[in-house]
C-alpha cells in the first residue's frame, strides 16, 4: 500500500490529476483511519469530492436538469401589456417587456411570496428592477439580484449608495420565434431564494397556459 502511495505523488499531467488523487484519497483515508480511528471522516468527505470528479478535472453535477422551451403567448400581446404570467412545466414564471427587452423570472417575490407580476418597475442605480408590492423589496429584471441601500454609519456626510444580496430570484430564458414568446426554465443547479416560492401551496396562477 505505501508504494502505491509513493507512485501517487509522483508528477502527472493535468488531464490525469484527478484519477491520480482519486486513487490517493481513499488510500489516505484508509492510512489514517488505521492511525486515528473516526478522524478519518474528514478525508473521507474530501475523497467524495475528487470521486466526483471528471477526468478532465469538473464536477459532476448530477441534480442539474434541462427544460425544453415553451410558448406562454405572442409577441404582440405581450407588448402591449408590457407582461404577462404563465406556468412553465408546474412552475409559475412572470414575463416582462421593458425597453425593448424580455425578462422571466419566478413569480413569487423570494421575501415573503408576494406576487411580483402585480409590481412597478423601477430604475434603481441604472438598473431596472421590479418592485414587490408587499415589501417593496427591489429585484433586477437582467440578473435576478436583490438590491437594498446602504450608508456607512461612521460617516455622516456618506450618502446611501445601491449594494446587491446576490442572485435571490431564479431567472429564465425568454426567446422569440416567429412572433412567439418561449420560456425556458433556468437549469443552474445552485439554490435560489425564490425556490421556496416556485410551487406547491404558493402558486398564484389558476389555469395552465
Amino acid at each position: 500500500m505505501l508504494k502505491c502511495f509513493r507512485n501517487c505523488l509522483r508528477p502527472s499531467s493535468v488531464r490525469t490529476l484527478p484519477l491520480q488523487y482519486g486513487i490517493l484519497f481513499p488510500l489516505l483515508a484508509c492510512l489514517v483511519h488505521v492511525h486515528f480511528g473516526h478522524f478519518s471522516s474528514a478525508v473521507i468527505s474530501v475523497t467524495s469530492f475528487y470521486l466526483s470528479m471528471n477526468l478532465d478535472g469538473s464536477a459532476q453535477d448530477p441534480e442539474k436538469r434541462e427544460y425544453s422551451s415553451v410558448c406562454v403567448g405572442r409577441e404582440d400581446d405581450i407588448k402591449k401589456s408590457e407582461r404577462m404570467t404563465a406556468v412553465v412545466h408546474d412552475r409559475e414564471v412572470v414575463i416582462f417587456y421593458h425597453k425593448g427587452e424580455y425578462h422571466a423570472m419566478d413569480i413569487r417575490c423570494y421575501h415573503s411570496g408576494g406576487p411580483l407580476h402585480l409590481g412597478d418597475i423601477e430604475d434603481f442605480d441604472g438598473r431596472p428592477c421590479i418592485v414587490c408590492p408587499w415589501h417593496k423589496y427591489k429585484i433586477t429584471l437582467a440578473t435576478g439580484e436583490g438590491l437594498y441601500q446602504s450608508i456607512n454609519p461612521k460617516d455622516p456626510s456618506a450618502k446611501p449608495k445601491w449594494c446587491s444580496k446576490g442572485v435571490k430570484q431564479r431567472i429564465h430564458t425568454v426567446t422569440v420565434d416567429n412572433g412567439n414568446i418561449y420560456v425556458t426554465l433556468s437549469s443552474e443547479p445552485f439554490k435560489c431564494a425564490s425556490d421556496f416560492y416556485a410551487t406547491g401551496d404558493f402558486k398564484v396562477i389558476k389555469s395552465s397556459s
